[in-house]
């Protein structure tokens, strides 16, 4: 029998289980078992409009008009084996100190980053300086609107121009605690100059 939902949830709680400790599962009363979300398939042309189908995902699992999803309820299922170009950041108020949980394989070709998330590292550090500017944009509005952030914009790299968008969505682990989860995805299409 394929895992249901509740196994993409697992895998997050188990990860933010190692980042934050036990004080995290003490909340989630359910089995934590291992699973590899981080093995996704190679990401192709078609996943541009990853953008869109991450907010739809996200609206999907909201329980009311305004209101932010929460990990307990929020829906991981659909991108098991597959992230693609989504990605999952830890963190609170200071994006210096927020973590990457996860991300695709096209995501992680897409900025150089090793095909499984390094969790010891502010997210930042990892990511190309070029594209810093923007996730801590992003970042940064989703910790204030408090919803849906989606930018988009060109990055100009010597005579190449990447139209790029990008959307970050906030995901609470718990309503009494500061750190969130920030889900998102962020792609870009070159062209020369």
């Amino acid at each position: 029998m394929p895992p249901g939902p509740r196994s993409g949830r697992q895998e997050i709680f188990t990860i933010l289980g190692a980042l934050y400790g036990s004080k995290l599962l003490r909340y989630t009363a359910m089995e934590i078992t291992p699973g590899d979300l981080s093995a996704a398939q190679p990401s192709f042309p078609r996943d541009r409009r990853d953008v869109r189908r991450a907010i739809e995902h996200w609206f999907r699992n909201t329980w009311a008009a305004d209101s932010i999803p929460m990990l307990d309820t929020f829906d991981f299922s659909p991108m098991r084996g597959d992230w693609g170009q989504r990605f999952l950041i830890c963190g609170g108020d200071a994006v210096e100190d927020a973590v990457f949980v996860t991300y695709g394989l096209g995501f992680a070709r897409l900025l150089g980053l090793p095909q499984k998330a390094v969790t010891t590292a502010p997210f930042l550090q990892q990511i190309p300086e070029l594209y810093r500017g923007m996730f801590s944009e992003g970042y940064n509005k989703v910790i204030i609107e408090t919803g849906p952030v989606h930018l988009k914009g060109t990055f100009t790299k010597a005579s190449t121009f990447e139209f790029y968008r990008a959307v970050f969505l906030p995901i609470m682990l718990h309503p009494t605690w500061s750190k969130q989860l920030i889900y998102g995805s962020f792609n870009y299409r070159a062209t020369i100059a």
